[in-house]
């Protein structure tokens, strides 16, 4: 376990949810009181925070010996997909939390051990480490009639115990089990997913190597830079589809250190205020689609010459992909770019174009399967790998499980998570009344298999949700 001597800024809750409109709590009969969290890495953590301050009784699961989940390099639950060059890809301003923020000295993207550290701080902080039972696995989550949950717990001495819960709130993450794209034909080298990936030495010796990554996310590219640098032989980039580059940093800031509405709390313009929530979205894609092909147009247009399938017109159709040193290594010819692989053909892989190479080593950087093994497929079904939420993270038909930390946002995620167990704790704590059916349905929908959104809009949204619910809560008492 890493030293805790990180000093996190705790600052004043100035991105709380409204739980009333005087700022003072009324006295109110929780829906729930007992929680069951199952995961604490940083959705988990934010969760069992929320809703420890909500006056929740919660207890926190989470399989490995270590917090952090994802940010733990080699984490002996075996889940991370940490290598060891990683670090964020958005900045302290849009990572940090409603009432704690990453140190000012540090730099403007930290990496894993930073970030790691940063949380276990934050835990330290709010004092709920009591709350997170490490070393207990969350078997099986069986819905009871007409609410709960029955929890099956292995715990660190190898034996089950079953517990009652109220509710249950997912955070077991969507970084670990790996997606391994159908390749036709056969292949003699070897052939691994990025989750597997710690450096250019670990699983693999990559030195010397011919290498094709497939991907051109932000990990596919990173790998395939980190390895060309590294010595490898040859590097080919693969991709069937087209993404949007955006420079993390430029002339040594950060390029999105003066955009706007990056973060959940960041104020919206009235113009967008008063707008319905469709209209909102639909006007910010427009104009920040126009803004994106104006200012970057020309950078795009470079990668394209350089092999790379044309981006989507719509900036935000896909999530961009942020990683400086790739222009630089296409044309330096340090890395290749490639269409997508037709098939493997023995030692060679064939691309869509008709081309050949000869490699050693197929990565890929592929993403990721939705999976909860521990709830029934009749009540979370993501053999699509998405699931349909309201606003983002309730079951709309049981409104006693939240999935929180799971989404595709412009910003980070965390503060996005961190909203979504504001709506989960302002629920089960009563302060909050959900909408009839046909308002819940209005506002469900996927979660993964949509446009990147907003964190801005997202967090206006669930505000207003907020102030809505309290109104109706406070109308039926």
């Amino acid at each position: 376990m890493p030293s805790r001597t990180c000093s996190g800024r705790r600052r004043g809750p100035w991105c709380r949810s409204p739980v009333s409109s005087s700022g003072v709590r009324r006295r109110v009969d929780p829906v729930a009181r007992k929680v069951c969290v199952v995961g604490a890495g940083p959705a988990g953590l934010v969760a069992v925070k929320t809703l420890v301050e909500a006056g929740l009784e919660v207890d926190c699961f989470e399989m490995s010996s270590e917090i952090g989940g994802h940010w733990v390099l080699d984490n002996p639950n075996g889940r991370s997909a940490a290598y060891r060059s990683l670090e964020t890809n958005t900045t302290l301003r849009m990572s940090r939390l409603g009432d704690y923020e990453m140190p000012a000295g540090w730099p403007d993207f930290p990496g894993h051990a930073q970030v790691r550290e940063w949380f276990e701080s934050y835990v330290d902080s709010f004092a709920f480490r009591d709350r997170i039972q490490l070393r207990s696995e969350v078997r099986a989550a069986r819905p009871l009639d007409p609410s709960g949950f029955q929890i099956d717990v292995r715990g660190p001495t190898g034996r089950t115990s079953q517990t009652r819960y109220d509710a249950l709130v997912a955070c077991s993450g969507s970084y670990w089990a790996p997606r391994m794209p159908e390749l036709p034909g056969d292949f003699d080298g070897e052939r691994i997913h990025a989750h597997l990936y710690r450096d250019p030495a670990t699983p693999l010796a990559l030195r010397g190597k011919r290498i094709v990554v497939v991907g051109i996310g932000n990990t596919g590219c990173e790998l395939a830079c980190e390895i060309a640098a590294a010595g490898a032989e040859a590097v080919f980039l693969s991709a069937r589809s087209g993404t949007w580059f955006l420079p993390k940093r430029v002339d040594g800031r950060p390029f999105v250190a003066a955009a706007p509405m990056m973060h959940p709390c960041d104020p919206v313009p009235c113009l967008l205020r008063v707008l319905p929530d469709s209209w909102r979205r639909r006007l910010f894609g427009r104009l920040a689609a126009t803004r994106f092909r104006r200012m970057l147009g020309a950078r795009m247009r470079r990668f394209e010459a350089l092999g790379l399938p044309p981006a989507p017109a719509n900036p935000l159709d896909k999530r961009p992909t942020l990683c400086d040193p790739l222009l630089d290594a296409l044309e330096q010819g340090a890395v290749v770019a490639r269409p997508a692989i037709a098939r493997l053909d023995g030692e060679r892989v064939i691309f869509a174009d008709g081309s050949r190479e000869r490699v050693d080593v197929v990565l890929c950087a592929t993403g990721y399967h939705l999976r909860y093994p521990y709830l029934p497929a009749e009540l979370v079904d993501t053999r699509d790998d998405d699931l349909t939420l309201f606003l983002g993270t309730m079951h709309p038909r049981r409104h006693d499980l939240f999935i929180v930390g799971v989404s595709r946002p412009t910003g980070a995620f965390w503060p996005i998570a961190e909203m979504q167990a504001q709506l989960a704790a302002a629920l089960l704590s009563g302060r909050y009344l959900l909408p009839g059916r046909a308002g819940i349905d209005r506002r469900s929908g996927p979660i993964l298999k949509r446009r990147a959104f907003n964190p801005a809009l997202y967090g206006l949204s669930i505000r207003e949700e907020l102030r809505r619910g309290e109104r109706r809560a406070k109308r039926s008492s």
